[in-house]
C-alpha cells in the first residue's frame, strides 16, 4: 500500500463545488464565493492572468490545488508566494520552469503530469523546506527527460519519490536513493529498470 499522501488528491473525485473553471466572461471573485468551505480544488483552464490572480488572493486558502490542463499558463512564479498550501498538482502544462520554493514552508507534496518542459530542471526543487513527497510521470514516457535527478538529493526532508522519466545525467545511481521510505524509478524502457 503506498503511503503517498498525494494519491488522495490526485485520485480523488471532485465535487462539483470543488472544480474551478474560468472563462473571460466569468469574475474570479463572483466564482470563488462559492469555493468558501472546501479545503481541495481543481482549477481548470486558466489564462496567466487568471492563474496569477487566483494563487496571488486565493491560493491559500485551500489544502491542495490540482491544476488540470492550464495549456496558457507558462510563469510559476506567482507560486512562491502561497504559506500555507501543503499539496500542489499539475496535469499538462506548458511552463519551461518551476518556481522560487525557498518561502513554500507548508508544501508538502508535489505531482506533475504530462507537463514535458516543466520537469526538465529540477534544480528549484532542492530549495523546498518541507517537500516530503514527489511524483514525476507522463503517459507519453519515452518523451520525457529530466536533465539530472541530483538536485532531489538536497531536499533534505524528502521521503518518498517516484519518477518514470528518462535522465541525462550519465552519473545516476539509483542507490543513492534508498534512504528513502519510498522510492520507484522507472527510465527508459529500452534499459529495462525499475527500482
Amino acid at each position: 500500500m503506498s503511503k503517498f499522501e498525494l494519491h488522495k488528491y490526485s485520485g480523488m473525485k471532485y465535487e462539483s463545488n470543488q472544480i474551478i473553471s474560468f472563462s473571460e466572461s466569468s469574475s474570479i471573485d463572483e466564482t470563488m464565493k462559492n469555493h468558501t468551505d472546501v479545503s481541495a480544488v481543481e482549477v481548470r483552464e486558466m489564462t496567466q492572468l487568471e492563474f496569477d490572480y487566483f494563487i496571488t488572493n486565493y491560493g491559500d486558502n485551500f489544502e491542495s490545488i490540482y491544476f488540470f490542463h492550464n495549456t496558457k499558463v507558462k510563469d510559476l512564479s506567482a507560486l512562491s508566494k502561497l504559506k500555507k498550501v501543503k499539496y500542489l498538482l499539475f496535469y499538462n502544462f506548458r511552463s519551461e520552469s518551476l518556481w522560487d520554493m525557498s518561502e513554500n514552508g507548508s508544501l508538502r507534496g508535489i505531482m506533475i503530469s504530462d507537463s514535458k518542459k516543466m520537469i526538465y530542471n529540477l534544480e528549484q526543487m532542492q530549495y523546498a523546506p518541507n517537500l516530503e513527497e514527489l511524483l514525476l510521470f507522463s503517459s507519453m514516457f519515452n518523451k520525457y527527460s529530466v536533465k539530472s535527478i541530483a538536485p532531489l538529493k538536497k531536499c533534505k526532508k524528502l521521503k518518498r519519490l517516484f519518477i518514470e522519466f528518462n535522465t541525462e545525467d550519465k552519473n545516476f545511481i539509483p542507490e543513492e536513493f534508498n534512504y528513502l521510505d519510498e522510492f520507484k524509478y522507472q527510465c527508459d524502457r529500452k534499459r529495462n529498470f525499475t527500482h
